[in-house]
């Protein structure tokens, strides 16, 4: 975020989020636009964030990406689900087990898949999105250090919304109480500290999702078009 533009991103995306899942599809969308000027070597990286056409639909594209990439262990874990109040508990069990295994395997390669997308149009997270492993391989130090930094990101975002938290009570209280009894002295502590936590929430969000795209994309391609490693980010057959 040491640029303007990148800092104007952040906000932007922020403000985007007030609109909540048309504003996390924008997101989406212009971390793709960040990822891929970043693989190409294009600068600045982070270009003005705009609501375009164009960005609301390779926002779009990520959601999908996500949204297949789970749900496989999705269904397996309804599966399991029913199977369980059927009392059929070593199926249900199992259905579990394996549900757990393909969330973590998508959880772990989904953002391989979402940066060769953007950056190569590769499709290969659509069509056989197991052969990410063959990319993600050559580089997986890199690839685990790219989590880390991601993990890092988004634990200090959620800061805000954690500390937030403490003060959501006191303001349902007020007003169930104006509901029941009428007026009551607004909690102005609370009510501030809310105003203060949600838009640094919003705020840290968006820089969270725009390290990670930083991060996985320099993980597996570099700081540019040539790869660290000749074999980092090569699909084998």
């Amino acid at each position: 975020m040491a640029t303007p533009e990148g800092r104007a991103g952040v906000v932007m995306g922020a403000l985007a989020l007030l609109t909540l899942l048309p504003g996390w599809v924008l997101n989406l969308g212009y971390r793709w636009e960040v990822a891929t000027r970043l693989y190409q070597g294009l600068t600045p990286t982070f270009v003005p964030f705009r609501w375009t056409g164009p960005v609301w639909s390779r926002g779009l594209t990520v959601w999908a990406v996500i949204a297949l990439s789970l749900s496989p262990g999705a269904a397996l874990a309804l599966a399991g689900f029913v199977a369980g109040q059927a009392g059929r508990t070593g199926l249900s069990a199992g259905l579990w087990v394996t549900a757990g295994a393909l969330v973590l395997a998508a959880f772990l390669l989904v953002p391989a898949g979402m940066t060769r997308l953007g950056c190569e149009g590769d499709r290969t997270v659509f069509t056989a999105p197991w052969r990410l492993w063959r990319a993600v391989r050559p580089c997986a130090g890199r690839y685990a250090q790219a989590w880390c930094v991601t993990g890092g990101a988004v634990m200090v975002s959620l800061i805000p919304a954690l500390f937030g938290a403490v003060w959501w009570p006191s303001v349902f209280r007020w007003a169930q109480s104006v509901r029941t009894s009428g007026v009551q002295d607004v909690p102005v502590l609370s009510v501030l500290m809310i105003c203060l936590t949600v838009p640094l929430f919003f705020l840290l969000s968006v820089w969270a999702w725009q390290v990670a795209g930083y991060a996985f994309t320099v993980a597996l391609y570099g700081p540019g078009r040539a790869p660290q490693d000749p074999n980092c980010g090569a699909l084998r057959a």
